[in-house]
């Protein structure tokens, strides 16, 4: 039995992934995930600045290309359609870039008393 995680024909010698969200700036992103020892990162398109702001910082200034695969995903989206823009997006900032996470939420329903 091997301790290596086989996605889509890539081999990870970690099988811990670990998104980009929740820290204070990119600096501590990038801190936290040298020390996971992780080698898939979860970058959420519309939450993160990948180039598409050229005023703000950039993630991709904080990580090294060669040691993170990263793995955009379309958190934030409620249908089919934003999610498939947001991918061609992260496919057009990351280089035609095709390793991703697909998240569709449930549509919001407001319920009012009849």
């Amino acid at each position: 039995m091997s301790d290596q995680l086989v996605i889509a024909g890539r081999t990870f010698s970690s099988r811990l992934l670990v998104g980009t969200g929740k820290y204070r700036d990119f600096q501590q992103t990038a801190e936290a995930l040298d020390a996971a020892g992780t080698e898939i990162v979860t970058v959420a398109i519309r939450r993160v600045n990948l180039g598409q702001n050229a005023n703000e910082p950039n993630l991709l200034d904080f990580l090294p290309k060669n040691r993170y695969n990263l793995l955009p995903n379309t958190a934030g989206c409620y249908s089919a359609e934003d999610a498939i823009r947001t991918l061609r997006l992260a496919r057009e900032l990351l280089d035609d870039h095709r390793f991703v996470k697909l998240e569709v939420l449930g549509i919001r329903t407001i319920c009012t008393p009849m």
